[in-house]
C-alpha cells in the first residue's frame, strides 16, 4: 500500500512539472514589458523560460526587447518563444518558425506593426490587404532589439 501511495505521489508531482503552451487571458493579463493589458488576440506573444515560467506580451515588439541587453531575461533563459498567428487570432505558434509581415497598416498595440503567420500562404494573403515587408524571426529580432 505504501508503494502505491509513493507511486501515485510521484505521478502527480511529474504531472505538475509538465510545461505546456502558455495561456493568455485576454483583457486580464498584463504585458510583462510595457504593462498594458493584453487585449488584441491577433498580436499577443509569450515566452516560456527554461525554469517553466511564462511571460505574456501584447505584441512581438514588447517580447523581443524583454530579452535584450537592457531586458529582464537573457535569451539563454528562454526555452520557447510564441507569437499569435494573425490569421487565427488567439492561436500561439512557434515564433522561431513563423512567417512575419511588417506593415504600417497593421497597427499592432505598441505600433511595431508586425504580424506573425503559421504559413507563408497566410502571410502573402494578408500582404494584399497590408502591403509591407516579409521578415523571418531573425529580422523581427533585429527590428526590435536594443543591442
Amino acid at each position: 500500500m505504501k508503494e502505491m501511495l509513493i507511486t501515485a505521489a510521484l505521478v502527480f508531482m511529474a504531472a505538475g512539472c509538465t510545461v505546456g503552451q502558455p495561456k493568455i487571458k485576454y483583457g486580464a493579463d498584463e504585458c510583462a514589458h510595457c504593462r498594458m493589458n493584453v487585449v488584441d488576440a491577433k498580436f499577443a506573444a509569450a515566452i516560456q523560460t527554461t525554469k517553466g515560467r511564462d511571460y505574456v506580451f501584447d505584441a512581438p515588439e514588447c517580447m523581443v526587447p524583454f530579452t535584450g541587453r537592457n531586458g529582464h531575461l537573457v535569451k539563454e533563459e528562454v526555452a520557447h518563444w510564441y507569437v499569435t498567428d494573425f490569421a487565427h487570432p488567439g492561436t500561439l505558434i512557434d515564433a522561431t518558425k513563423a512567417f512575419y509581415l511588417h506593415a504600417p497598416a497593421l497597427k499592432s498595440p505598441m505600433r511595431g506593426n508586425v504580424a506573425a503567420f503559421a504559413t507563408d500562404a497566410d502571410r502573402q494573403a494578408a500582404k494584399k490587404l497590408f502591403p509591407g515587408d516579409d521578415l523571418d524571426w531573425q529580422g523581427v529580432q533585429k527590428l526590435f532589439t536594443d543591442e
